[in-house]
């Protein structure tokens, strides 16, 4: 079953993801991504709202914490996990200049 679901996660990202460049260890590969900006966050206490934005990578790419993106739309810091379901990741990301 579980190649099943690594299956629709890579075409998940086939068909919303871009490909960009990870940056990881001085190391780099071309990997799918996809990127959503602005995207509302709560805090912990559900007291605030605050906007990120969001990378979504497989979790085969073995981002870390820390690696840079190097996407179209600019290049990215890859600066916390948001989520992992095993198969997909999500990191806010952070512009870099």
């Amino acid at each position: 079953m579980n190649g099943a679901f690594e299956r629709l996660a890579k075409s998940v990202l086939n068909r919303l993801g871009q490909d960009a460049l990870l940056v990881s260890g001085g190391q780099s590969k071309t990997v799918r991504v996809n990127l959503e900006f602005g995207v509302q966050m709560h805090g912990p206490y559900d007291d605030a709202v605050f906007e990120r934005d969001i990378a979504t990578l497989a979790v085969a790419d073995s981002a870390r914490t820390g690696d840079l993106l190097q996407h179209p739309l600019g290049h990215f810091v890859l600066d916390g996990v948001l989520n992992s379901n095993g198969y997909l990741q999500r990191f806010t990301v952070q512009r870099r200049s």
